[in-house]
């Protein structure tokens, strides 16, 4: 890679303007519903991009993430930030505890996603057993349970289910057979597929995005994009975005890479 695309890649990165609500155009929200989760109503794909952690990036301290929620049209649907414990963050990066925000352009929560630690998660094998499964717990609004995504038992993939409020499977998340991550995975497809609860029918998918050489290389800043039915409930839409960051957490953060 030569130095003007290392450059370009750079000034991307530091010219992101998530956190800047003047220099954004912000999603206007659907008229007739007053439900947080009404932006979600007209839209079949969202594109999540982890912001940029300076503090991470110079001295290599893992600070708490947080992310642009757009539609496809590049405007801002929300923004979401992470509440966890820095010890956490640094030593068990993967299995940590977290809550995460997101709040739309008010500052206004409107989902809460909420994970508790597992030291041994993870593992496909044995995530049969409670104690060893990821799971996230999806709120709307904060303190209202509308679905959970849990980890399931598998020999090889990855395999997440999609759960309403009442614990009911609603979908499935099927992993690629080989995640890769880090500078030199340009060439990798990281796709979690989205089933039916049939597991055949695919109604959608997560993607991991390259985010470019000097962005894998030097921090955990990821992009992902995620494709549903039009038709999903809302409800089930921001418990699919809710499998879009556990998956994130899960798998694609790591200690400090410098």
């Amino acid at each position: 890679m030569n130095r003007a695309n290392l450059i370009a890649q750079a000034n991307q990165m530091y010219g992101n303007n998530i956190l800047n609500p003047q220099q954004l155009k912000w999603m206007d929200k659907p008229a007739g519903d007053p439900s947080g989760l009404a932006y979600l109503k007209p839209l079949d794909s969202l594109l999540v991009r982890q912001t940029l952690s300076l503090t991470e990036m110079m001295v290599g301290l893992a600070g708490s993430a947080k992310y642009g929620i757009f539609n496809n049209k590049g405007e801002q649907v929300y923004y979401a930030f992470e509440e966890s414990d820095f010890c956490q963050r640094a030593y068990c990066p993967q299995t940590r505890r977290f809550d995460l925000h997101i709040v739309d352009s008010a500052n206004q929560e409107l989902i809460r996603l909420r994970r508790e630690f597992k030291c041994c998660s993870g593992c496909c094998w044995f995530a049969c057993c409670g104690g060893c499964s990821q799971e996230i717990t999806v709120e709307s609004p904060p303190g209202t349970i509308i679905g959970f995504v849990t980890q399931e038992c598998s020999c090889w993939r990855i395999h997440y289910v999609l759960k309403d409020e009442t614990g009911r499977p609603v979908l499935k998340i099927v992993g690629p057979g080989c995640m890769c991550d880090g500078p030199y995975a340009c060439c990798c497809e990281n796709k979690f597929t989205l089933y039916g609860m049939d597991g055949s029918t695919e109604i959608g998918a997560i993607y991991k995005k390259y985010a470019g050489f000097v962005a894998e290389a030097m921090t955990n800043s990821d992009t992902f994009t995620i494709q549903m039915p039009m038709d999903l409930s809302v409800r089930m839409k921001a418990v699919a975005l809710g499998a879009l960051f556990l998956i994130d957490f899960s798998h694609f953060v790591e200690g400090n890479r410098r």
